[in-house]
């Protein structure tokens, strides 16, 4: 009778693993530059912790000086901008992006940026009320998915650093 249960919670988890694998959006998700770096079981329990929310052209997905839900959002498909409370738009996110990661962390954060929908946006969403339950229940996978967070962080670090530098050199070249 045990083996019986053994090989029936066997059969689930690989019909579990099949079923993640053969998704599009996993697909996607896998080929992310900050998921390179883990393995395929990690990956899989990783993606299993996010939703999947579709937006629509020009669909506002939050507003700046809006209360946060803690919700970090990672760009699929698509792309959004992400413009000041008045409008302006400074920045355009896409595949591989993530956005929301601060209020995600900060529970008193509100929102600095207003993002909305350029076309039609796939995003992986977790809350961070799912995430602190995942972290009690499983906390292997909560490790987990605080590397991946201290991935989106280090990868959002270098990107500043180099447009740092960039914006640096430049005003350094205009003095000469």
């Amino acid at each position: 009778m045990e083996k019986n249960k053994m090989n029936t919670r066997e059969n689930l988890l690989h019909a579990f693993e099949a079923s993640i694998v053969a998704d599009p959006l996993y697909t996607r998700f896998r080929g992310m530059p900050v998921c390179q770096e883990m393995g395929e079981r990690e990956n899989m329990l990783l993606f299993s912790c996010f939703d999947v929310r579709t937006c629509m052209k020009d669909e506002v997905i939050y507003e700046a000086h809006t209360e946060s839900d803690n919700t970090m959002h990672m760009i699929l498909s698509g792309a959004v901008n992400v413009s000041s409370p008045s409008n302006d738009t400074y920045s355009r996110l896409q595949a591989g992006d993530v956005f929301g990661l601060f209020s995600f962390l900060d529970e008193d954060r509100s929102h600095s940026a207003t993002i909305r929908a350029e076309s039609e946006v796939t995003l992986l969403a977790i809350n961070r009320a799912y995430f602190n339950l995942i972290t009690i229940e499983d906390p292997t996978l909560g490790n987990q998915m605080l590397r991946f967070m201290f991935r989106l962080l280090s990868r959002m670090a270098l990107k500043l650093e180099s447009e740092y530098v960039a914006i640096h050199e430049f005003a350094m070249a205009r003095r000469t």
